[in-house]
């Protein structure tokens, strides 16, 4: 018991110094002889501190512990995550959407006759390879002077993918070139409801309305192919011409 209770007056005695050291004389961080750190505390003694603490100094004022708390991780920025990659689907789209932008801003006729050109190539691939081989033998019929074979053909291509408006402008070409204008005006406005960009469908209807004598359809094509295609001369033309034939002239 006696033990006891000197060990406690020993351990009071130690802080009370300790309090009255450090109103006299601030705590240091100093080295020993063997490179190691220690924190010397008037009163108190030599406390050895850790591997990489810091010091006491003003570079932080606001750090309570003079910078012997550890110091957090750097944090390195997180990369953001990569966009997954497109689908053929989307990136047709977007192709498509600029080849339509370079076609509306065309500068002549020429620049949107190579535009065209390029759009066209692109209706022209179907996404299957059967409906592509079958296309392909379609239009070698019809150069060959077989337009029944070529039209059978296309009935076949248009049944397998009704939602492809290239094989209803082939089969167009192909029935009005036999003379079937009401057939092929019927399989010209189906293109243009799949696909309203269709200027090509929208071109051949107007002409082919034309000439059975329906120039109200012809012009109203003519005009829905012009707001796709501006530049193009011989659609721009034929609006003016027939529309001086529908509308007669500005009094």
């Amino acid at each position: 018991m006696r033990r006891l209770v000197a060990l406690l007056t020993i351990l009071t005695g130690l802080a009370a110094g300790a309090a009255r050291a450090q109103q006299d004389e601030p705590p240091s961080v100093g080295t020993d002889e063997n490179g190691g750190t220690f924190l010397f505390i008037p009163g108190v003694g030599k406390i050895p501190l850790p591997p990489g603490s810091r010091g006491f100094g003003p570079s932080d004022p606001t750090d309570p512990l003079g910078g012997l708390a550890p110091r957090a991780p750097d944090r390195k920025l997180a990369k953001p995550r990569p966009e997954p990659p497109k689908s053929p689907e989307e990136r047709r789209a977007e192709e498509m959407s600029r080849l339509f932008g370079r076609l509306a801003a065309a500068e002549d006729d020429r620049e949107a006759q190579a535009v065209s050109a390029a759009i066209l190539a692109r209706w022209s691939r179907s996404g299957s390879d059967t409906i592509d081989l079958l296309a392909a033998r379609a239009l070698a019929a019809e150069v060959a002077g077989a337009p029944g074979l070529s039209k059978a053909l296309l009935d076949y291509i248009v049944a397998l993918a009704p939602g492809w408006p290239e094989g209803f402008v082939r089969r167009a070409r192909v029935m009005a070139s036999e003379g079937d204008a009401a057939a092929a005006l019927a399989d010209l406005e189906t293109a243009a409801r799949l696909e309203p960009k269709r200027f090509d469908a929208l071109e051949a209807l107007g002409s082919l309305a034309e000439k059975t004598g329906d120039k109200k359809r012809a012009l109203s094509a003519y005009r829905k192919a012009l707001d796709i295609a501006p530049r193009n001369d011989a659609l721009r033309k034929n609006e003016e011409r027939l529309r001086l034939e529908v509308e007669g002239r500005d009094i």
